[in-house]
């Protein structure tokens, strides 16, 4: 059954009398999920979610974080996962689930959605359907947090409208102790982008700082309510028009300007949070910022760094993205998923190799 079957139906479910929900520890092999959580249920504890959790589409609005996510996401999803035997070879002929799809999304999408979640939120989730005999599986869908399943203490609740056959083996993979994901952890620092936005967008309407005309006494005795404010708005309009940046006055007008700031302060602003960012994410400051900015010199910042320019090792990788490929081996290696003494690994040859690799990219049906 394809998930792009009836979408309303899988955000929403169908509403249903349940009976009491088996709730399942998140870190322990699963053999099977019950009933767990209605739609009705989830928007309550999403709109109780929202009053202390950023929401990642507004997130996403933050270039910063777009970046961060689209990096991450985008070369860890280009990376298959291998299933090797116990004494090290890579098997021939790789479980179905990790090649091909019949939930009608791709491995390499739900590569994507695991490390997706994993950013925002510090866990994502797989749905595996098991093999006939009920030991492995055959086929697998990402399930979306917050939407398909979410943590309740230290159980999960697995939403309904996921297809049951998906429901047979939950597997949760959190990214690490103590990592909550941006959305919690770098809560602040997305907010005050947020805020430089919002000011760097109301100076791009209003070019100069708070200004007071001020009159002379006679000038202002004289004039009415209607005309002072006639007066003000012809200076409104002088400013927002083109060159209005140079004006002509007469004496008994003098504008004065509080709250003047130095010209480059949304810039360093920006790049300061751009940095705050990076860090949160774990990924070099120049894979967020790209370019030098402000009187810098030009030029692009973006290169790899490490042992030979990056062909051995690289600093994207050693210190940004591995702790999602390990986290990915060690969950989907255990016996619930794997074998005993076979495991999962992830084939970072197209990342890592050296230029011009000769070997060729793994495939996927």
């Amino acid at each position: 059954m394809s998930i792009w079957r009836s979408l309303g139906d899988w955000l929403l479910g169908p509403a249903a009398s349940m009976p009491a929900p088996q709730l399942l520890t998140w870190m322990s092999p699963q053999d099977s999920v019950q009933t767990v959580f209605i739609p009705d249920d989830l928007k309550a504890h999403l709109a109780d979610a929202k009053q202390s959790i950023l929401d990642h589409a507004a997130a996403m609005k933050v270039p910063a974080y777009k970046r961060s996510f689209e990096v991450v996401c985008g070369v860890l999803s280009r990376m298959p996962w291998v299933q090797y035997a116990a004494g090290g070879q890579r098997l021939a002929e790789q479980p179905s689930w990790l090649v091909s799809s019949k939930s009608g999304v791709s491995p390499r999408h739900l590569r994507w959605g695991v490390a997706a979640d994993q950013f925002a939120h510090g866990i994502a989730a797989i749905g595996f359907k098991l093999d006939d005999a009920g030991r492995y599986p055959v086929d697998a869908m990402h399930l979306p947090f917050g939407t398909m399943w979410r943590l309740d203490g230290d159980k999960i609740r697995v939403s309904t409208s996921i297809p049951a056959e998906y429901r047979q083996r939950v597997v949760v993979i959190p990214l690490g102790y103590g990592t909550n994901g941006m959305l919690i952890d770098a809560a602040d620092t997305i907010r005050d982008a947020q805020e430089i936005a919002a000011a760097y967008r109301d100076r791009i309407k209003n070019p100069i700082p708070q200004t007071d005309l001020e009159l002379t006494g006679e000038r202002w005795d004289a004039w009415s309510k209607e005309e002072r404010e006639e007066f003000r708005q012809l200076w409104i309009a002088g400013r927002k028009a083109e060159n209005g940046a140079t004006a002509m006055r007469p004496e008994w007008v003098k504008p004065n300007y509080s709250g003047a700031v130095p010209a480059d302060l949304f810039e360093s602003g920006r790049n300061a949070n751009r940095l705050d960012m990076a860090n949160h994410a774990g990924l070099p400051a120049s894979m967020v910022e790209g370019v030098r900015q402000g009187g810098g010199g030009g030029g692009t910042e973006m290169r790899y760094s490490g042992v030979a320019n990056g062909a051995g090792r690289n600093e994207l990788w050693d210190y940004g993205l591995d702790k999602y490929s390990s986290s990915w081996e060690g969950r989907l290696s255990l016996d619930d998923v794997c074998p005993p003494g076979e495991y999962i690994r992830v084939d970072t040859s197209r990342f890592l190799a050296a230029p011009n690799p000769t070997d060729p990219e793994a495939s996927e049906d």
